[in-house]
C-alpha cells in the first residue's frame, strides 16, 4: 500500500497541458478483521488527479463501495384471525451485501443516467427487483412495493448510503475520500470504484479491493456454519437444550 501511494504522489509533478485527465486512488488499508468488539472502521481512500491544474472545483468525483453480492428475503406480515405471521418470501437476487457511495455533488447533477445505469451509481440506479410467489404471480407493482421495502430496511440498517460532500481536496491534485464501515458490514470482498468526472463526461476511473475478514472465535464458528451446517445447527440445537435445562434448574432451586 506505500508503495502504491507513493506513486500516487509522484502523479502531482507538473504535466503537459496536452495530458488527459485521470484518477489514481490507494487505500489505506485494505483488510478488516471483525470480533466481537466490531463496531465498524473507518478507511480512508487517498487519490490523485492528473492533467487538471487545481481540480477543486474544476471536476467531480464519485466513490462506490460495493460487495458482496447475495440474496435477501422479504416477507410481509400478514394477519390470520388474530395472529400475524410471516407470509411468502420474496428474494431480491444479488444485491450488494453493502452499497456506500460518496460524491463532490449529488450524482444526478454530476453523470448523466445512462452512466448511472452502466457503473451502478447512486442507489437509484442499482437494478434492484424483488421476485417471487404470494397468492399467484408477482406483478411489476408488488415488485416494486418489496424492492422499496427492501430499500428502506438496508439504508435504516446504514449498509446502503449515498453520501455528498465525502470527498475532501488536499494540496495540489491530492484528495482524499473517508469510508465508514457500518457495524453490520457483511464478511467477504469489496470494490472501491471512484470516477472523475467533468461536465457530465467521464474522464477516468480506477478502483482498489477491500477484504472483511472475521477473526478468534468469531472466524472458526462462521467457518463451521460455512462448511459444515449440519454440524453447525445440531451443536446449535445442543447449546440451547443446556441452556435451558441450566435456567430450569435455577429456577427450580
Amino acid at each position: 500500500m506505500m508503495m502504491r501511494f507513493l506513486a500516487l504522489l509522484l502523479l502531482v509533478t507538473p504535466a503537459n497541458a496536452a495530458q488527459p485527465a485521470d484518477i489514481a486512488v490507494a487505500l489505506t488499508d485494505d483488510l478488516v478483521e471483525i470480533d466481537t468488539g466490531f463496531s465498524g472502521a473507518e478507511l480512508t481512500l487517498f487519490g490523485a488527479v492528473t492533467g487538471v491544474d487545481d481540480p477543486q472545483g474544476k471536476v467531480d468525483i464519485i466513490s462506490v463501495v460495493r460487495g458482496p453480492e447475495t440474496d435477501f428475503n422479504i416477507r410481509r406480515i400478514v394477519k390470520h384471525n388474530l395472529i400475524w405471521t410471516p407470509g411468502a418470501p420474496h428474494t431480491v437476487k444479488g444485491a450488494p451485501g453493502l452499497y456506500l457511495t460518496n460524491a463532490t455533488r449529488p450524482i444526478n447533477d454530476i453523470a448523466p443516467l445512462p452512466d448511472q445505469a452502466a457503473h451502478g451509481l447512486g442507489l437509484d440506479a442499482l437494478p434492484i427487483r424483488a421476485g417471487g410467489r404470494e397468492h399467484g404471480a408477482t406483478d411489476e407493482s408488488e415488485s416494486r412495493l418489496f424492492a422499496e421495502a427492501f430499500l428502506t430496511e438496508v439504508e435504516f440498517k446504514g449498509l446502503y448510503r449515498d453520501l455528498v460532500g465525502g470527498v475532501s481536496f488536499k494540496k495540489g491534485a491530492l484528495f482524499s475520500i473517508n469510508i465508514d464501515l457500518p457495524a453490520t458490514t457483511p464478511v467477504g470482498a469489496y470494490e472501491v470504484a471512484v470516477y472523475l468526472y467533468r461536465d457530465g463526461v467521464l474522464l477516468g476511473a480506477d478502483s482498489a479491493k477491500i477484504l472483511v475478514n472475521k477473526v478468534g472465535a468469531e472466524r472458526r464458528i462462521y467457518d463451521l456454519a460455512q462448511k459444515r451446517p449440519i454440524l453447525y445447527g445440531l451443536l446449535c440445537v445442543a447449546l440451547s437444550l443446556f441452556a435451558g435445562w441450566l435456567a430450569a434448574m435455577a429456577f427450580r432451586k
